[in-house]
């Protein structure tokens, strides 16, 4: 995996990024960076260049973090306005939205032993 000679990308986000993960390969696509932002948006960008590929939206407070499945194929975000949402990395689709109030979720992983199937 290479990752763009330790470039720097300007405005990246709109305010303080907290959280980033990588998300795997598959067979369609290379690998991704995955961040979150205090601007309430998830950004997944090209590893080998850092260009943007998709912004997901929905949360209404900072994300204070971002897990991406082994396989690839979906990754979540997690917010201080207490909320889990979850959404494909090809489509940017949202498969589901969980509300954890009356706290925030400050860290998440997948289960590397369940298999997502889409």
């Amino acid at each position: 995996m290479k990752l763009s000679g330790l470039k720097s990308v300007e405005n990246a986000h709109d305010d303080s990024v907290w959280a980033v993960t990588w998300v795997p390969a598959t067979a369609n696509r290379p690998p991704l960076l995955l961040t979150g932002s205090l601007d309430e948006t998830v950004r997944l960008w090209r590893s080998d260049d850092l260009v943007l590929e998709l912004t997901n939206t929905g949360h209404c407070l900072g994300v204070a973090s971002v897990a991406a499945h082994p396989l690839g194929s979906v990754v979540a975000s997690s917010s201080l306005d207490s909320f889990v949402r979850v959404f494909d990395v090809d489509s940017n689709a949202t498969i589901a939205t969980l509300e954890a109030p009356p706290s925030e979720v400050w860290q998440m992983r997948f289960d590397p032993k369940v298999c997502i199937i889409g």
